[in-house]
């Protein structure tokens, strides 16, 4: 299979015009495609334009409000509960992340809530904008059903995924925490099964709660570390869910559903770290600690330990310069998108790449 190296620029203003094309306006629609070019160029493929159609789909069915004005209907000087009405997670994640930043700076400590949402995209996103150059930010959001605790045979809860981030000095500026409570995201056995490449055993489990390959037949996802991932899973239904007075994950609705909102719940916290201690000592020590984890010892092959977040940045920094690299399918897909709309997409296709 052929892959492409796509200037993340141009894609991102392609993304864009797909939206801009389905009725949202120039920032709403800007606002999405940062949030799923991101994601692919951390190489977090599970969150990236592969879900530009899906997204899309869900708007022109009308499982995605326009009109939101994604209200906050109660509110203190640092903390705030927002109604999506049915909206994007990327325009209501933007607007959590400004009042969330604001409290923060006054307050030290800020916290956000949201109800009535769709899928918020990659995690790491949002801790990223969150923490900024000055605070630890937190975010976190139920989905719908995808696990259930270890032995179960039916889901009971999503695989509710959680990011903490902040800037570990100049030299490591996305310390970043990203991960679902599952053993892996859904998103990466559709990703690697678009790839045309082997998904692993023990990702997934089929109707009888037997593993299974074969993304066909998955029914559930397995948990992060048995019941340490359950419950993990379960304080981000507080966080996220029961705090906002939200719907709880087993009565939410598929996130792949054209036609209905999923109603999923989030979370956003900001810490500012000046509310501590001084921001460059932080730094400071964040930077030696970080340098010391360098330094361990390492099994023959191993490389260097990483910090969490290390090999995303990495990845950033090489698909920013060279291009993020998607596959023939998934261009095929944008393509098909792009005709129906009256967009041009050729440019998807000029670059053909030995990366993966």
């Amino acid at each position: 299979m052929q892959n492409y190296a796509v200037d993340a620029k141009a894609l991102g203003d392609f993304i864009k015009q797909i939206f801009m094309a389905a009725g949202l306006g120039d920032e709403d629609a800007g606002a999405v495609a940062e949030l799923l070019v991101h994601a692919d160029l951390r190489n977090v493929r599970s969150h990236g334009v592969l879900r530009t159609v899906p997204y899309l789909e869900k708007i022109q069915g009308g499982g995605v409000s326009k009109d939101s004005a994604y209200p906050v209907i109660k509110e203190t000087v640092n903390t705030a509960v927002i109604d999506a009405q049915g909206g994007l997670g990327a325009l209501v994640g933007e607007k959590a992340v400004e009042i969330c930043r604001e409290k923060a700076k006054d307050h030290g400590i800020s916290m956000v809530v949201v109800k009535n949402s769709n899928h918020f995209g990659m995690g790491a996103h949002w801790a990223l904008k969150l923490a900024g150059n000055d605070m630890i930010g937190f975010a976190c959001s139920n989905t719908d059903l995808t696990m259930g605790p270890p032995g179960a045979r039916e889901p009971f809860m999503g695989n509710n995924p959680f990011a903490f981030a902040f800037k570990a000095g100049e030299k490591y500026p996305e310390f970043c925490v990203d991960m679902a409570t599952s053993l892996v995201a859904m998103g990466k056995c559709r990703d690697l099964a678009k790839r045309g490449k082997e998904i692993p055993s023990g990702w997934m489990l089929d109707r009888d709660g037997n593993d299974t390959t074969k993304v066909e037949d998955c029914y559930m996802m397995t948990t992060m570390a048995g019941h340490k991932g359950f419950g993990i899973a379960l304080v981000v239904e507080l966080f996220a869910t029961l705090l906002s007075g939200g719907v709880l994950s087993p009565d939410i609705n598929n996130q792949d559903l054209a036609d209905t909102p999923e109603l999923s719940s989030q979370c956003f916290a900001c810490f500012n770290i000046s509310a501590f201690r001084d921001l460059a000592e932080f730094q400071r020590d964040a930077e030696n600690y970080i340098d010391r984890l360098h330094t361990l010892p390492m099994k023959e092959g191993m490389g260097t330990a990483k910090y969490p977040g290390e090999i995303e940045y990495g990845c950033k920094q090489l698909n920013t310069k060279e291009g993020v690299v998607l596959p023939e399918t998934l261009v095929d897909d944008l393509a098909k998108t792009a005709k129906e709309l009256g967009l041009d997409a050729a440019f998807l296709k000029t670059h053909p790449t030995d990366r993966q």
